[in-house]
């Protein structure tokens, strides 16, 4: 009954992120996780506490992983893999149980309270770290659809803003549990120090300042080519009738959009159409010295920019183990792509471009140096089809979303078959497009000399040294507010 209890509230953590953002439910799904444990007998062994933490994950992966499934049923001869789609979230799951051991050593409700946002935050850090890394499990994803989370995310990052969000979830349980006053007091002056810091920072980076700014004009074209077999000729013409007729100084298309493999630059037929003082950038495949290359592509009518993607989807992109693992070849293909050792950047006379390719854009690595570089701008070109059309575009969407919002850059997104969106440095959508629906659209954007701000990091160091304290202070003391 306990490992079904956790299994539902898996399923209802799920509905808290993107698309539903039934946030409330939060508030309501970990004060009772806190509630469960509480009541669980400290003597369970290791299977037990792995076992509740396993099927929480394996509740909440299953329906927030839901759309790896599809890539298997959009090709016929596939299908019959798509049993496939369960390995991931079950894979996933196995961090769930080893994070949960933890409550075993956890005596005290108020330790629960205390430790309960490390250990989640601890799952999700060696989820998007081990092995190859998946940092798509975050909670703070949650906060990328209101005005409060876009200030936690641009000023707190992606962790810090995870671990906030879990300690907002589990505050409703400090009322409701808890009867003296001195420790109420103590744990609603952690509750709010964030909103102090946050103030704080406001302050100090003074967001009225003048900036130095330049103005550019896109345009996004967002074309639902077929995944399968598409008529090459046709979209080529199509790509070539959109040159021809924008005026736009930048003009956008999505990952893979061109619909040859590239093997001689010299006989890119597309480059020719482009004008004076016209950018084109737009995804495709290139074969160069015998391998594969995603590539980035930024075409002027006498220059062409090259970015080669380095971080690939395996078993979408490549097939680790190929060697054991022949049989899934039906899947992936008999050829792998290679990983880009280009540096990640785009030169545009005083314009800097930071070139992203698909689920790049969620992995914190790719965006150390933007400040180093003097990045303006961010442009992610993606193709969304294999999520299919109801949770995983939306959540590729919001990952992006909030990555304008850490970096404090402008990003242009463009997807072959949605959601494209100019989105500001502060996460407003200036612009966007609708899934599966062929569009382009024009957008006049302003680049503002802004920068990543490192600063609160060191400040949250400083909060969690205080919780630290605090915490110890609690223990000293515990007898006198124990029962």
């Amino acid at each position: 009954m306990i490992l079904l209890k956790f299994f539902i509230l898996g399923v209802l953590s799920a509905l808290v992120f993107p698309p539903f953002f039934m946030l409330p439910l939060g508030f309501i799904i970990f004060p009772y996780i806190i509630i469960l444990l509480s009541k669980i007998h400290i003597n369970k062994n290791f299977l037990y506490y792995f076992s509740i933490g396993f099927f929480y994950g394996l509740g909440f992966l299953f329906v927030f992983l839901s759309w790896v499934i599809n890539p298997f049923l959009i090709n016929q001869q596939t299908e019959n893999f798509a049993i496939i789609g369960i390995v991931l979230p079950i894979f996933l799951s196995l961090f769930f149980g080893l994070g949960f051991y933890a409550y075993k050593y956890i005596t005290k409700v108020y330790y629960l309270l205390i430790f309960t946002p490390f250990i989640f935050l601890f799952i999700e850090f060696f989820i998007s770290n081990t092995f190859y890394g998946f940092p798509w499990v975050t909670y703070s994803l949650v906060l990328s659809n209101n005005l409060l989370g876009f200030y936690l995310l641009k000023f707190f990052g992606i962790y810090v803003s995870s671990y906030l969000v879990l300690f907002f979830f589990i505050s409703p349980f400090l009322f409701i549990n808890l009867t003296k006053l001195e420790y109420k007091k103590v744990l609603i002056f952690i509750i709010h120090l964030p909103f102090l810091i946050v103030v704080i920072l406001f302050l100090i980076i003074n967001p009225n300042k003048k900036e130095q700014s330049k103005i550019i004009s896109l345009e996004l074209v967002q074309i639902l080519s077929p995944i399968n077999k598409p008529d090459k000729i046709l979209i080529e013409k199509e790509i070539i009738r959109k040159i021809k007729n924008s005026d736009a100084e930048y003009l956008v298309f999505g990952e893979n959009n061109y619909p040859f493999l590239i093997q001689d630059f010299n006989l890119l037929n597309i480059v020719k159409f482009i004008k004076d003082k016209q950018k084109v950038i737009i995804g495709s495949s290139r074969l160069n010295n015998g391998k594969y290359f995603n590539s980035f592509l930024f075409l002027e009518k006498n220059n062409i920019q090259i970015f080669d993607k380095e971080i690939l989807v395996p078993f979408g992109e490549f097939l680790p183990f190929r060697k054991y693992l022949k049989f899934m070849e039906e899947i992936t293909g008999s050829t792998d792509f290679s990983s880009g050792n280009k540096k990640r950047l785009v030169r545009d006379n005083n314009i800097n471009i930071l070139p992203i390719i698909c689920y790049e854009i969620i992995f914190n690595k790719i965006f150390k140096k933007i400040n180093t570089n003097k990045i303006d701008i961010l442009i992610n070109i993606t193709n969304d089809s294999w999520f299919g059309n109801r949770v995983g575009p939306y959540q590729h969407f919001y990952h992006s979303r909030m990555r304008a919002l850490v970096s404090n850059k402008l990003l242009v997104r463009v997807s072959n078959n949605g959601i494209s969106a100019v989105i500001d440095n502060n996460g407003k959508i200036l612009k966007s497009s609708k899934l599966n629906i062929k569009t382009s659209f024009t957008q006049l954007v302003q680049l503002k000399s802004t920068t990543y701000h490192s600063l609160v990091h060191k400040l949250f160091i400083f909060y969690l040294i205080l919780i630290i304290l605090i915490y110890f202070t609690l223990i000293k003391y515990k007898s006198k507010y124990d029962k």
